[in-house]
């Protein structure tokens, strides 16, 4: 059997001595070993432009959200929300819409405000309390879903710190970006955006009051202006363990003072 003589730099004696099939296989050895740091090599560097892409494409995100937000509060606008329980209309309200000094929505009610009818006895009491303990679920799941929108720059850096920010699968030109424990742990935000136009066309939001149990959705579509400043076109709040539902449809947009 031929024998093959090299120099092996492992060795202490610096030389050593091999069979064909030894040195075959030594080779073999030192193919993978080469193949596996190059892999690990390609993967390390494959992780490191996934991040800088999501953090591009986040930094774009805050951007578009500050400079839209920025645009809106030159706005007056009206919004109709209807109110339903089990599936059937309870209460619907009409109202002018603008954004206050402070940042936040300012509404005043158009038209005569409803008709209260007095509910007299035990039954009229315990109706009353039932409407009570509704208007006030509502009113807490409004308040949690207004901490979601419009998304704050500050919590979806966090979220991206601490590794919760991915890219989700969307449709031709879309951009989509999936932010985990945004507010509370287990919660999801997602903001879709249009690639080319660089605006948000659908917001959605999945979370829960109390506890997980206690879930609540809001889906947002997005309509754009003539002058490229995006709006809420329509809104859809589901909070499922009390069979309430709100929607909400903004249009009439104008500038203030026009």
């Amino acid at each position: 059997m031929r024998r093959v003589y090299f120099l092996d730099i492992s060795s202490e004696s610096g030389c050593c001595e091999r069979t064909d099939s030894e040195t075959k296989g030594y080779r073999n050895m030192k193919l993978l070993a080469a193949t596996g740091l190059l892999c690990s090599g390609m993967l390390a560097i494959s992780a490191q432009d996934i991040q800088q892409e999501l953090k591009q494409k986040l930094a774009a995100a805050k951007e578009s959200v500050a400079r839209n937000q920025a645009a809106l509060r030159q706005y007056t606008w009206t919004s109709h929300t209807e109110i339903l329980r089990k599936g059937e209309v309870k209460k619907t309200k009409d109202e002018m819409c603008r954004y206050g000094p402070d940042g936040t929505v300012q509404k005043t009610e158009l038209g005569p405000p409803p008709e209260q009818h007095e509910k007299r006895g035990l039954r009229g009491r315990v109706v009353e309390k039932k409407k009570d303990e509704l208007q006030d679920y509502m009113e807490r799941a409004v308040a949690l879903i207004h901490n979601y929108v419009p998304p704050a720059a500050e919590k979806m850096e966090q979220a991206f710190q601490a590794g919760g920010v991915s890219l989700g699968q969307a449709g031709p030109g879309t951009i989509q970006l999936q932010i985990r424990n945004y507010l509370k742990q287990g919660d999801t935000l997602t903001l879709s955006f249009d690639a080319a136009a660089k605006v948000l066309r659908r917001l959605n939001v999945n979370s829960y009051l109390d506890d997980p149990g206690d879930a609540v959705t809001l889906e947002v579509d997005f309509q754009t202006l003539p002058d490229g400043t995006n709006y809420a076109a329509a809104t859809v709040l589901n909070a499922e363990a009390k069979k309430l539902q709100v929607r909400t449809q903004n249009a009439n947009y104008q500038r203030a003072g026009a």
